[in-house]
């Protein structure tokens, strides 16, 4: 099989790309920097900035692949310029609605874009009422109507992705300023008392690959391992050489008040978020976001397990 891997430098994509080359297929990566894979040196890599790109040059990107893979664009932790919904319908939704066209156009069968598990929730549970309130995941939702509405005859799956642990050589992890700096600093490790379905960063290029096999289709949220903050805590901690700092939950309406701070600070400097901060901790991060490891592992070629190796690795990452 020929693929193609449109952000192929980021953590998943690197994965990704290895995993495929690993298997046997053809793998061709794009990135902005049209830098080579480290953990793949047979794969081929060109330079693509799939925002600024033509159609034309899209087609010639896509031309004669047997399968695309899509691992691009911001997620919901940065803070832009107002508004968050014109940001990410323009660097979410826009880009994977013009590659899902070139996909038809090219005649590619198969096509993988990576998501947001928060589409997820927003679909089992429209009481929450996540995209209505949520500039990210309304983007999110957006994609995803899209990319299946345009992809045409392409098989396509959009897999939608929790926590994400593990660690590549020269990327630093994302937890690193949210999670584990923090544990590292203050003599009692705060968390909220949410819950969140969590995978390895193998376990989304096995899923890709499961995928491009021709094994499942539409949308479907994947998950190993659930973790509470307090475990994930734990764990952390264990890793930084504290195991018996004390964690502490921290109420949701506690979250918030700290939260209307920072989003107050925020609209002084005319910047946003693609979550509503006052209502993260209640929707999100306070909430229950675990997920069936077997409904949603096992369905898409995953073990369930623990992944405290993955999460160690992590810290190990972040130092």
């Amino acid at each position: 099989m020929r693929a193609v891997v449109l952000g192929s430098t980021g953590f998943l994509g690197r994965t990704i790309v290895a995993e495929l080359a690993r298997r046997g297929h053809a793998v061709v990566g794009y990135s902005r920097e049209g830098a080579p894979c480290p953990e793949a040196p047979a794969a081929a890599y060109d330079s693509l900035d799939v925002v600024a790109a033509s159609d034309s040059d899209l087609d010639a990107c896509l031309a004669g692949a047997d399968a695309v893979v899509y691992c691009l664009g911001p997620d919901e932790r940065v803070r832009i310029p107002r508004p968050a919904t014109t940001f990410f319908q323009r660097l979410l939704v826009a880009p994977a609605e013009r590659v899902a066209y070139a996909v038809r156009r090219c005649g590619v069968a198969r096509f993988v874009v990576l998501g947001s598990y928060f589409t997820a929730f927003d679909r089992l549970h429209p009481e929450w009422q996540l995209s209505a309130r949520h500039p990210y995941i309304k983007a999110r939702a957006d994609q995803q109507r899209r990319v299946h509405a345009d992809a045409g005859a392409a098989s396509t799956s959009m897999l939608e992705i929790p926590f994400v642990f593990g660690s590549l050589p020269g990327i630093v992890p994302m937890w690193k300023s949210y999670l584990v700096d923090p544990l590292r600093r203050m003599p009692v490790g705060f968390v909220p008392r949410g819950m969140s379905a969590a995978v390895t960063d193998r376990d989304v290029a096995q899923a890709v690959s499961f995928a491009l096999e021709g094994r499942t289709s539409g949308s479907m949220p994947i998950a190993t391992d659930n973790y509470s903050f307090h475990r994930l805590a734990r764990v952390m901690l264990g890793a930084l050489g504290h195991p018996r700092r004390p964690v502490v939950g921290v109420p949701n309406a506690a979250l918030a008040l700290g939260m209307r701070a920072e989003a107050a600070r925020l609209r002084l400097k005319k910047m946003d978020s693609g979550l509503d901060l006052a209502r993260l901790p209640h929707d999100l991060i306070g909430a229950d976001l675990s997920l069936d490891t077997t409904e949603f592992g096992e369905a898409i070629g995953l073990s369930p397990r623990t992944i405290d190796d993955a999460v160690i690795a992590t810290v190990r990452a972040s130092q």
